[in-house]
């Protein structure tokens, strides 16, 4: 009775261990393996993703790009869940060029600097021209409902134009590169005076950055929004952070889609290391 007793606590030990290794969080694939039962959900495909044709070659990108070697042993075509998406299918993007603005219809507030609109009939996923506003949806940072509240405000409002600048109409993750516009108001701009920008990203020149600079040097001026502390204690570094290289900053970089899928493996093994010696001490002590 007492060898189940002790059987059975160690299960327990084990428990959020695994269930800590299995987070749910996007690979760079834009999917992630269900922890219950390892089926393989693709919730978000990035371009990588649309590379695949069928489901065997999505199950290729999957052994080579998810770092859960647990369920890569037991992935088959059958356990991939595409979750409504269809693979090899190609959007049609040719109506877009660079350097023009379209009318655009809200279809969904994704958060303080991305969102989906559609255009010529399509469905972008947008993200805002050269700001970077904190997370609010895998990763809830300081002000990041607040950014995301504000935007979606704003574009409820109607009347929205994007306008394409730079020197690419779509990021590595295929979302359309755009200044918003809602009626004559540049939104970028609003949430940089609102204290909702903390960071730049540069994928190329833009035509409004200075105006964009100058609404968040006012923030921090007047202590608006996240600046409010820093404005009241007066810190002296106020230059925003820009991505020198040309590359968005480290939260653009990995995106949602390349956050830590945690290494199962590791943490089984920690969890049968922990049970075993919890099993031996309890052994000593009869």
């Amino acid at each position: 009775m007492k060898r189940i007793v002790i059987f059975c606590f160690c299960l327990l030990v084990m428990f959020p261990i695994s269930a800590f290794a299995h987070p749910g969080e996007l690979d760079e694939l834009g999917g992630h393996f269900r922890g219950s039962d390892c089926v393989y959900l693709l919730h978000e495909p990035t371009a990588l993703a649309k590379q695949a044709k069928t489901k065997q070659e999505l199950v290729q990108l999957i052994q080579t790009y998810n770092g859960n070697e647990r369920c890569k042993r037991h992935l088959t075509p059958e356990r991939i869940d595409l979750d409504g998406h269809t693979l090899g299918k190609k959007e049609d993007r040719s109506t877009l060029r660079l350097g023009r603005t379209y009318p655009a219809e809200l279809v969904e507030c994704i958060d303080g600097d991305t969102a989906k609109f559609r255009v010529n009939g399509h469905v972008y996923t947008t993200r805002f021209l050269f700001i970077d506003t904190p997370e609010s949806t895998i990763q809830v940072e300081p002000y990041g409902k607040e950014a995301s509240r504000f935007t979606c405000s704003r574009l409820h409002q109607g009347n929205i134009l994007l306008e394409t600048d730079g020197d690419a109409l779509f990021d590595k993750y295929q979302r359309l590169l755009a200044w918003v516009w809602v009626g004559k108001r540049l939104l970028q701009e609003d949430l940089a005076k609102a204290g909702l920008v903390e960071d730049f990203y540069d994928y190329g020149d833009y035509k409004y950055e200075s105006r964009v600079r100058k609404a968040y040097e006012e923030a921090k001026r007047t202590g608006a929004g996240m600046y409010e502390k820093r404005s009241k204690a007066k810190q002296p570094n106020s230059e925003p952070k820009t991505a020198g290289s040309g590359q968005p900053p480290a939260r653009e970089q990995g995106g949602p889609t390349e956050k830590n899928a945690g290494h199962p493996a590791l943490y089984t093994l920690l969890g049968l290391a922990a049970a075993a010696a919890l099993y031996w001490l309890i052994r000593q002590l009869k």
